[in-house]
This record gives C-alpha cells, structure tokens and sequence, in this order.
C-alpha cells in the first residue's frame, strides 16, 4: 500500500504537511496560558518544537515524494535505501494505460536464476493467428527505474497507438524488459565479469523469449531499440555491437562512453578490451559503422547528456544515417524527452524500420 511511487503514501504525506503546522498554533496558543512550573513549560516548549521540527520534516519528505515521482530518481523503497532486492519485478497490465492496443507481461528467466516480466504493447488489431508478422521496438528504461514507470511517464500506449492510426508507422510490438536485473546495481547493459549478463539479457534473452510467443519479425532490420537516460546508453551501445540482429536505434538523453561510479562497482575488472566494447563512441570508430541507423536527442542543459552527445554528433558527422537532436533547454527528465516520443517513432517509420 505504501510505496514509495503509490498515491496512498503521497496524499497522507501531504495531508499530514497541513495538519501538523495547524497543530503547532494551537499549541502555541495553548502556552500562553500555561501557568504550570519551570519544568512544564520547559516540556511544553520542546514539544511544540518537536512539532515544528516535525511539520517541516513531513513537507521536505512531501516535496520530495513528488518530484521522485514525477521524474523517476527512485523506483522502490529498495532503489532509495540501496537494498539488494533480488525478488522478481511482477508487472500489473491494468495499471497501465495501453491506448487503443493491449498489454501483456511475459516471464523471462534472467542468468541468475530470478523471473522477471517483461512488458510487451500489442498493437490495435494484434492477432496471435493471423500470417503477417510486426516488426519489434525494446524500450529500454533508465536506472534506477521500471519498464511500468517509463511507458507511464512516456504515455508510451497513447503515443504508439496514435502513431499507427496516423499511418506514420506500421503496426509494430513493444516489448520493454527491465535492464536493472541485478538490482539495485546499474550494470549499463554490460555482461559483467563473474556477475549479472546484462548485455545479453536485452539482446538475446528477452528476445529469444518474445519470438516464439509473438508473432513478430525475425531479429534483423525489423527490430530497433529506443532509450531512455541509461536506457539510452544500452540502446546506442547494443545496436553497435550488434548491427545484424537490430536496424536502428533512438538515444533519449543518453552517453555514449561507460562510467563507473558507486552504483555500479567494477563492471569491467580492469579489462580495457570489454571497457571498448562497452563504448558506442570506441564501437563507431573502430568497426566503421558509418551508415548505422542512430538518432540521438539531447538537451543543452542537460549536464549528463549534453556533452556526450554534442562529442558523439562530431564524431559521426556526416554520416547520413545518424540523426541528431538538440533541444534549447530542459533538464535530464521525461518531462523535457517524452514529447519527443513521437518525432522517434517517426523517425523510426521514416528509416524503413517501422515502415
């Protein structure tokens, strides 16, 4: 009941920011007429600004319940607090709005032994019997983050639905795994030595899952990914490493070279060789991939992508099949990038891909 994202625990939050400062002056107009000893008033007094003290603490934790939520910092209690929580994301369809199509979820094993699910967008008019075959779109969330949160803040089943009835884009299946399978450790979609096989759970795992339940085209030119934030990075990285199993693919707000920090430990154990095939901008250069299919989209006043990107765009430049992006001004969140769902959905239609 109390999640962390959930409505319950935002509207107690904010009910009692209200009520505790109207507490306060009535406790204060209580003491003007406390007549008791040194000790009473003393204890009246620190009460009332335990009180105080109290009310400002609820309004923070009030503020901050809403800005997580409205751009995703903290997925789980788990995710704020740094707790390794290995259970398995189970995923609600009827919480979600899908537009004019469905939603599914499918259980996908992960190498280290949990299920997860995987929430796969059918389109309007999906029929498991029919002969024709959809080409496939990985939406790839941020970390920390949930594949629910990003096709909730992206209005991800509206967006697509609408996309297809404009004839823009062919009926297509979404299918958004979590890339946090390791949780809460941000692995990068990097096969860790020794440890979670993140790469490969968005490239082939998942995928080798969805072919033989859903009708959809075969890995290839007809499957792309579109990112988000560290999704973005996967995204732009994986369909470099791997450019005959995907034809393109959309970078929100994304990097373009590895980090390591302390949320995600040793990715690589000082191996410069899996450091590179972690790089999209090291991949680029050196398989000479001019003509991969890449849109990337960024904000100037986005510190973690700005940069990264603006390098990225030098470094493909002229390229014909790389698109770049840059908005004015905005922040790293979806309110500034899930505007531009639609124009990535266009963009992937107009590549033939989706078309």
């Amino acid at each position: 009941m109390f999640e962390l994202t959930g409505r319950p625990l935002q509207v107690m939050t904010v009910v009692a920011a209200v009520i505790l400062p109207l507490l306060v002056v009535w406790l204060w107009s209580r003491g003007r007429h406390n007549l008791g000893g040194p000790l009473r008033r003393a204890l009246s007094v620190a009460g009332r600004l335990g009180v105080v003290l109290l009310a400002q603490v609820t309004a923070m934790f009030a503020l901050f319940l809403y800005v997580n939520d409205e751009y995703e910092f903290y997925a789980s209690w788990s995710d704020l607090f740094g707790i390794q929580d290995k259970a398995p994301q189970h995923l609600d369809p009827a919480t979600l709005n899908a537009g004019s199509g469905r939603i599914e979820t499918l259980p996908v094993r992960t190498d280290a032994g949990v299920t997860d699910d995987v929430l796969v967008w059918l389109p309007p008019g999906y029929d498991a019997s029919a002969p024709r075959r959809y080409p496939v779109v990985e939406v790839l969330p941020g970390q920390p983050s949930s594949p629910s949160l990003l096709f909730t803040h992206f209005d991800f089943g509206t967006v697509a639905s609408e996309a297809i009835a404009s004839g823009r884009v062919k009926p297509f299946v979404a299918v958004l795994p979590p890339i946090m399978i390791s949780p809460p450790r941000d692995t990068e979609c990097v096969d860790v030595p020794n440890g979670p096989q993140a790469g490969t759970w968005v490239t082939h795992t998942v995928p080798d899952a969805v072919l033989p339940r859903f009708r959809v085209e075969p890995m290839g030119r007809h499957w792309s990914m579109i990112g988000f934030s560290a999704g973005a990075q996967c995204a732009a990285k994986l369909l470099l490493r791997n450019p005959t199993r995907y034809g393109a693919a959309v970078a929100l707000a994304g990097d373009y070279v590895p980090y390591t920090d302390d949320t995600t430990g040793d990715l690589f154990g000082n191996d410069k060789a899996l450091w590179n095939q972690n790089s999209a901008s090291w991949l680029y250069r050196q398989h000479g991939l001019r003509g991969t299919k890449l849109m990337m989209v960024a904000s100037k006043q986005d510190g973690w992508s700005a940069r990264p990107t603006g390098a990225m765009a030098k470094e493909t430049h002229g390229d014909p099949g790389v698109t770049v992006v840059m908005l004015p001004a905005g922040g790293h969140n979806y309110h500034v990038y899930a505007p531009y769902l639609p124009q990535a959905l266009n963009w992937l239609g107009a590549q033939g891909v989706l078309g």
